[in-house]
């Protein structure tokens, strides 16, 4: 774009206007000029700097425009402007006449190069810097003056405050008798850190409960004997993060160090105990033959998890870390069933998820997480990490971005690493190739799959590979029957048989 039409442009704004916000306009007049190609959107670009001369300018120039404003006004509003700013009846029809003179010329211009656009000029448009899509559309719908709605936000510039983790996480906890942590499954990365928090003296005087997802509510009993130091078989206790409902495949050795690391915290932290609850339901897989059997279990995993909370920590004042799925936590629309549960009980819980430094598609990767030092927790209000499209981020680039932002996901993120450097830990293959584990956990996958597994996987893979092209792993992947949800989805969870 002309630089002398783009400086003509901005003179008609007020002096107070161009030194705050001058460098800023033109970056996004020019961002708009690149990426809206085509008559169409040219027209449009056209259009919204005419509306925004004729009604925005007058608006800037009018008597503590903002000054006086609702608060409710004023803080949606980007701009103040100085109060001996003047519109002259001059500058009102040079601001006309060149605004009319614009329009004509640019549509002379649109009128004369319809015809010889091409792919050639589209692929051309294609290769300039990428731009993410929440930023591509506030671009097209912003206005110079971004009187109504500004793109981006004040809130959506400022930096985040990046925290060290385990500081964070335990001032959380000060502040918050409920904190939830949004897990990625089989993260090593992630449960290093986790298991170094609960190893932390500050964290773990303060906390009473930690109630996690990957522990059979059936074998409470035993894992509270052995979490409190007791000597019981290995063989009993590992049945408990083995033998949830909610897996599907082999579980992780992740989630085995972690109950290790909670229970050497507990062996040196003298008289208080931090209790490990289990909050997936009491399924009993020895007594499961069929998919009918398992319905219920499955279909109630939120719903029970919220009911071990309710009764296992807020009915005894007890503060508590929630580890669960990213997945179950995260709000979209509102909050999810656990919370919900938890707020109708008065409780105000805290909400930590797991992110990544992509924001976009699976390459579109953010620079400005490479400085952060790692692990970190930022809370999402307020800044630019909130205002990232929320499912990109949430899955390394594996989900498509959504209108839902990271701030109204969840309450902070945290942050172990790039992408690319994430690993996910698997059961060695040695473990399960003609070994009873493994042939249980084909009984299980024909059950809630319908099909077997190959027990191929390497002891760690990236966490986030890329997306095979939808042909090749058309070619590639053995297709097995959709398994039918069973009619038992529909049921009441049976009753709780005693704790093993």
């Amino acid at each position: 774009m002309s630089e002398r039409l783009l400086s003509g442009l901005l003179a008609l704004y007020p002096a107070q206007f161009r030194r705050e916000f001058g460098a800023e306009c033109a970056r996004l007049l020019r961002d708009r000029f690149r990426d809206e190609c085509g008559a169409m959107a040219r027209m449009r670009l056209c259009a919204d700097v005419l509306k925004d001369l004729v009604f925005g300018v007058p608006r800037l120039y009018a008597p503590r425009a903002f000054a006086e404003a609702a608060p409710e006004q004023a803080a949606a509003s980007m701009f103040r402007v100085a109060d001996e700013a003047r519109l002259s009846l001059g500058a009102l029809m040079c601001a006309v006449a060149f605004s009319m003179t614009a329009f004509g010329c640019m549509t002379c211009w649109f009128a004369n190069a319809r015809n010889a656009r091409d792919a050639g000029f589209l692929r051309q448009a294609q290769t300039l810097a990428p731009v993410n899509k929440s930023h591509r559309s506030s671009m097209r719908l912003a206005s110079f003056s971004m009187m109504q709605q500004p793109a981006p936000s004040p809130a959506a510039r400022m930096p985040p405050v990046v925290r060290d983790a385990t500081v964070a996480m335990v001032d959380a906890i000060n502040t918050h008798t409920i904190v939830m942590f949004g897990e990625n499954h089989a993260n090593k990365q992630e449960y290093a850190w986790l298991c170094s928090l609960v190893r932390d003296p500050a964290f773990h005087a303060r906390v009473d409960d930690i109630v996690v997802e990957f522990g059979n509510s059936l074998y409470q009993k035993s894992v509270d004997r052995w979490i409190a130091g007791a000597d019981v078989p290995m063989a009993q206790v590992e049945k408990a993060w083995r033998n949830v409902v909610g897996a599907v495949g082999p579980v992780s050795p992740v989630y085995a160090e972690f109950y290790h690391a909670v229970r050497e915290s507990n062996r040196m932290s003298g008289s208080h105990k931090v209790r490990l609850l289990l909050g997936d339901p009491y399924a009993d897989w020895e007594k499961i033959k069929n998919a009918e059997d398992l319905g219920p279990y499955i279909a109630h995993r939120d719903d029970w998890y919220a009911q071990v909370v309710k009764d296992e920590v807020l009915a005894k004042g007890h503060r508590a870390l929630l580890i669960m799925g990213a997945g179950h936590f995260r709000r979209a629309n509102g909050q999810g069933i656990v919370e919900q549960q938890l707020r109708g009980m008065g409780a105000d819980p805290y909400l930590v998820v797991f992110g990544t430094n992509v924001v976009g598609a699976y390459d579109d990767v953010d620079p400005r997480f490479d400085s952060w030092k790692t692990p970190a927790i930022v809370a999402l209000a307020g800044n630019w990490v909130g205002d990232l499209p929320a499912i990109p981020v949430l899955t390394g680039g594996m989900g498509p971005a959504s209108s839902l932002k990271m701030a109204a996901a969840a309450d902070a993120m945290l942050y172990v690493g790039p992408r690319d450097t994430l690993t996910s830990v698997n059961v060695p293959a040695s473990e399960l190739e003609n070994s009873d584990y493994g042939k249980e956990i084909n009984r299980r996958l024909m059950i809630q799959m319908g099909r077997t597994m190959t027990f191929t996987l390497p002891p760690e893979t990236p966490q986030f590979q890329r997306p095979a092209p939808q042909q090749a792993a058309a070619g590639n992947v053995h297709r097995f029957p959709q398994a039918q949800a069973p009619k038992s989805m529909n049921d009441r969870l049976p009753p709780r048989p005693p704790s093993q």
